[in-house]
């Protein structure tokens, strides 16, 4: 093969990664800045909620028990008939410590009514590095490692950080996908109280 047509081979390969790397850049910055699951069924019951309807949902949670960092050992069998609020993180994770000051502070607001429940993510940080994170930033909710990731699995999250709402029956509610805030917090618990 000649010069020109290898020159001509690679800027027609060239030319066809570059808007696929593009696409994955656009796809990485749009969950980091958040949004929640709008096309999820559970939308429906969260709008139930909100209007004092009873907002079941078809999508039953799957299992969460674990040995936290501080507060023992966690599960939802525990926390029967109270909503839960869980929430996929790991210590790497830029967008995962900028929402954590939010969680505390929900979690201060809102722990007597809401579980939470902290779920790190193993790979990129061990669970040292995880009870070492969370002691840095003061967070006082319950966190635990996710050994063998059965919870995130489960779950199906692949993107982080991903926060899930659990109704009273403890049936997924709402999927939020990146970075949630006070507000967008507020919004969620305040709903899953009132039904």
């Amino acid at each position: 093969m000649d010069r020109t047509a290898n020159n001509s081979m690679r800027n027609r390969i060239s030319s066809r990664i570059w808007p696929l790397g593009l696409i994955g850049l656009v796809a990485i910055a749009a969950v980091a800045c958040g949004s929640d699951n709008a096309a999820s069924p559970s939308d429906s019951a969260i709008a139930q909620v909100a209007a004092g309807g009873s907002g079941e949902s078809t999508d039953n949670a799957p299992a969460i028990t674990g040995e936290t960092f501080a507060h023992g050992e966690f599960s939802l069998e525990l926390n029967e008939g109270k909503p839960v609020l869980v929430n996929f993180w790991f210590p790497s994770c830029p967008p995962c410590r900028a929402e954590m000051p939010d969680l505390q502070a929900a979690y201060e607001k809102y722990g007597d009514d809401v579980a939470f429940i902290g779920i790190q993510q193993l790979g990129l940080d061990s669970a040292a590095n995880g009870e070492a994170f969370v002691k840095e930033l003061g967070l006082t909710y319950p966190s635990m490692p996710d050994l063998e990731s059965k919870v995130q699995l489960g779950y199906e999250v692949f993107s982080f950080p991903t926060s899930v709402f659990l109704d009273k029956n403890h049936d997924i509610a709402r999927t939020w996908t990146g970075i949630i805030g006070e507000d967008q917090l507020a919004e969620q618990l305040e709903a899953l109280i009132a039904s």
